[in-house]
């Protein structure tokens, strides 16, 4: 289930590449036990925020600093390449706009768009 709240933004990143950031993500969720991703916009003077919170099993304190690492994978057995948060920042990076994930439970990730981002 994806719930969808807050501010409606636009946002300065093209459709295509605004479905393949969400995809991963939604997908990332799924395979680690996700039941429910809430996708939470918001406007602020520094830019807009989406922030991405799911119910799954989360992300091990040892393992918090890697996620965005290329190859960093906790799913290498079963067919993980450790690819998909990567490209996303990159993705992300392409459109002057930055992902961070939040620590603490649940797994929360926020993408800024604008000066926030760049700062």
């Amino acid at each position: 289930q994806i719930t969808v709240t807050g501010d409606t933004v636009a946002l300065p990143i093209a459709t295509e590449g605004m479905a393949i950031v969400l995809a991963q993500m939604l997908r990332n969720a799924g395979e680690h036990g996700a039941g429910l991703v809430r996708i939470e916009a918001a406007q602020s003077p520094e830019g807009v925020s989406l922030d991405i919170a799911d119910d799954g099993c989360g992300i091990s304190k040892g393992n918090e600093a890697r996620v965005f690492e290329p190859f960093f994978t906790t799913r290498r057995t079963s067919g993980g390449t450790g690819m998909g948060l990567a490209v996303v920042r990159n993705l992300l990076s392409a459109h002057r706009a930055g992902i961070m994930l939040c620590t603490g439970q649940p797994t929360r990730f926020r993408i800024l768009f604008g000066r926030a981002a760049t700062d």
